[in-house]
């Protein structure tokens, strides 16, 4: 039966892939442009709601005949989670966007030139419509009624009546999602007529009765949880243009359902696993893996996630029967997404961690690591309850987010401590000019407080700059695309009567995740060991005629190694950043939340990063996070120790290490002592493992028809790794290969 769905699954989203629907992709433009042009003056909320009805009305329910769910709108391209162009729920912020330009065109250049020079990211450019999780934790609890009628009773307490139109509109949505989900009910009612199929029968019969429930109601089976998981994950983008890249907590949200089906003999343990493999397959189905990256949607990265583990609000360990049985169906299905980030902490059973190694080791570089444990500590130091912050999900790669409770903003602005250290040393007028900015030059500095000075006013510098355009035009934000039906059931909306987008949530926090950590610490101990003058000399040069420097700079102690210098560096460095972060309100009046990890930046902001005091040329790959760099070949050990002294309770956002290390000889329990180190040791907020050896890597570059099944990490997904062109090819087997 699921080879079938599988087949069903393949046919129809081929039908919708990137290489098939224009871009932007909205079947029901035509309607929303006819509207438009009917009511010209509409505020952005007004085009919201048009846009909700026009969905509501206008789409088509497809379902699947080997599929129990009901979910598919025909509205949404294939392959990426219906943010802004690639879904009928992007008109709203495609229609209005221009207004981040047009508030001032020189700021929006000069921001997003920061991008293509690579200083910082300006995706949004200044808010981030990825990255989402939709509030699954609340509207398990309460069904889209319950929502109802928590909007209903903050309206009657706000007394506010400028707050009328988001109730009005908040509440609307809530009607038209109900009316969707009946839309599926009433369509698996018409094919029951022509139906013959017993299976096919069974499903549709299903969903005739629950859809008319459910979502309206909380869930009151195990299949009724998985359901409503994968409705909303699938039409939050549609209805409001916004990623979301969670697909749940599963053990978490649905085990006292799954428990309670299996004791009333509602549903066996071989139901229940069919089910969880339907739900799972579904991403995979909508990916082509078999193409070279280059030729894949976004390189072949995927955001969907699933979360697994961690403790509940009882400080208790979470890990059930259905943490075992979602792992085990990843598994089974040889699946790439959803990426399944396993939650840890001291208490996590070592035969779960040890499990989850065995899937490294037979080359399903696919799962990462969470440590509760730092995250935890981070996200309450920085203003947020407990109760609510042990329901955090990482979205799409690794942003932290507590579910329900807000939407992070976590990956829309990564920013380069290497291109701060660039900017202190090379002098590229033209470069400023399209910055707006003036950069301190180091060469007069007669100590190294002076270096450190210069380099730190450059940072305050770039980062003041960021943000607080992030706080000025970001504030358009609800006038560019607010979000009533996301915003209704987000905690904190219902209260305040104000859109998430205007700061009504809970929380309203704003990543600002730093990068390139190693190039900074590492730089900055070469200009403090090495004669200085030499060193910027030799760096102007790109490094060419001073290789005997060179090698001395990349010989020293370093970022990531067992040194109490290197440490007292890091940490002042690292405490002096986030100071300048705190200084700064987001464009939704909440806080900046620091971070420690970035992207494909890693290697596409290389070319234009110049060549840095550490050893690197213009062009060498930058580091990811906390990752040391790949210059040095420490061990695992080294590393985890080198790392365990830093301040990362000033990163709630989170603080990523990724490391390679040699499967040779190696067996789970000894590759799971690693991870339970990484964890006792809170050597970082998250850990990407490899597990694999160059000799491996440089066969399957000969023999790519050998090893089609390996699956590598690459910075915050997976793919396999005979499909990367043949650079990132290269870039992956440039990394350094840890000994334990």
């Amino acid at each position: 039966m699921l080879d079938e769905l599988k087949r069903e699954l393949k046919a129809y989203y081929e039908t919708k892939s990137f290489r098939r629907v224009p871009r932007p992709f909205n079947p029901l433009l035509g309607a929303m442009e006819a509207w438009a042009a009917l009511h010209p003056g509409a505020s952005a909320l007004e085009q919201k709601v048009a846009q909700y009805e026009i969905i509501a009305d206008g789409f088509t329910p497809v379902l699947f005949p080997h599929n129990p769910f009901f979910f598919e709108t025909g509205l949404k391209m294939s392959e990426y989670d219906g943010c802004c162009e690639f879904s009928s729920g992007g008109w709203v912020l495609m229609r209005n966007r221009h207004k981040y330009r047009d508030a001032n065109p020189q700021a929006h250049a000069e921001y997003c030139a920061a991008n293509a020079l690579g200083l910082h990211l300006a995706y949004g450019p200044y808010c981030d419509y990825d990255h989402h999780c939709f509030p699954f934790t609340r509207v398990l609890k309460l069904g889209l009624k319950g929502c109802y009628a928590e909007l209903e009773a903050g309206e009657a307490a706000n007394g506010n009546p400028e707050t009328a139109p988001f109730y009005a509109a908040a509440k609307h949505s809530l009607m038209l999602v109900r009316k969707i989900a009946a839309r599926f009910a009433e369509q698996a009612e018409s094919e029951l007529t022509t139906v013959t199929d017993e299976m096919t029968r069974k499903y549709y019969a299903r969903i005739a009765e629950r859809a008319r429930v459910i979502p309206w109601e909380p869930p009151t089976t195990f299949y009724d949880g998985l359901e409503m998981l994968w409705f909303f994950h699938e039409l939050g983008g549609v209805m409001d243009g916004v990623g979301m890249s969670v697909m749940g907590s599963p053990d978490r949200q649905l085990i006292e359902l799954y428990r309670n089906d299996l004791a009333s003999g509602r549903l066996t343990p071989a139901e229940a696993k069919e089910l969880v493999c339907q739900y799972l397959v579904q991403t995979d189905c909508k990916l082509d893996f078999d193409s070279k990256t280059s030729e894949q949607f976004n390189g072949g990265e995927q955001g969907d996630t699933l979360m697994l583990g961690g403790v509940d609000e009882n400080g208790n360990d979470v890990t059930n029967e259905l943490t075992w049985l979602f792992l085990e169906c990843h598994r089974e299905l040889g699946l790439v997404y959803p990426k399944i980030h396993l939650r840890v902490h001291a208490g996590t059973p070592a035969e779960l961690v040890n499990y989850a190694a065995e899937d490294f080791l037979m080359g399903r570089n696919v799962h990462d690591f969470i440590n509760d444990d730092v995250i935890i500590p981070a996200q309450v130091g920085f203003g947020k309850d407990f109760r609510d912050v042990v329901n955090y999900v990482a979205g799409g790669c690794w942003e932290v987010i507590v579910d329900s409770c807000e939407h992070s903003e976590g990956a829309n602005n990564y920013f380069s401590l290497g291109k701060v250290m660039d900017l202190s040393i090379h002098d590229v007028p033209e470069e400023e000019a399209r910055l707006g900015m003036r950069f301190k030059k180091l060469g007069n500095e007669t100590n190294f407080e002076e270096i450190y000075k210069t380099v730190m006013d450059n940072a305050t510098l770039a980062m003041d700059r960021m943000l607080e355009t992030i706080a000025k035009y970001g504030s358009l934000w609800p006038s560019v695309n607010p979000c009533p039906f996301f915003s209704a059931c987000l905690e904190g909306c219902a209260q305040s009567g104000l859109d998430y987008s205007a700061g009504g949530a809970r929380y309203s926090p704003h990543g600002v995740p730093l990068t390139g950590v190693a190039v900074m610490v590492n730089s900055l101990l070469a200009l403090k060991k090495l004669d200085a003058q030499q060193v910027l000399a030799a760096v102007r040069d790109n490094w060419e005629g001073h290789e005997a420097l060179r090698r001395k700079a990349i010989g020293l102690l370093h970022f990531g190694c067992e040194s109490p210098d290197v440490v007292e560096l890091t940490n002042r460095l690292l405490i002096d950043l986030t100071d300048v972060i705190a200084r700064h309100k987001n464009e939704r009046g909440g806080r900046y939340q620091p971070g420690l990890y970035s992207y494909i930046d890693v290697w596409q902001w290389a070319p234009v990063t110049r060549a840095t005091p550490d050893g690197r040329r213009q062009g060498d790959y930058l580091t990811q996070g906390i990752t040391p760099s790949r210059f040095h070949g420490d061990t695992v050990t080294g590393v985890l120790n080198g790392l365990s002294e830093l301040p990362l309770e000033r990163f709630p956002a989170n603080s990523t290490l990724s490391l390679a290390v040699s499967g040779n000889g190696m067996e789970a329990s000894q590759f799971g002592s690693i991870v339970r180190s990484w964890c006792r040791m809170k050597s970082s907020g998250m850990l990407m493992l490899n597990c694999v050896t160059r000799e491996q890597l440089e066969d399957a570059m000969k023999h790519p028809g050998n090893h089609g099944g390996l699956l590598v990490r690459l910075c915050g997904y997976s793919a396999k790794f005979v499909s990367l062109d043949e650079a990132r090819q290269k870039e992956f087997v440039s990394r350094s290969f840890l000994a334990r």
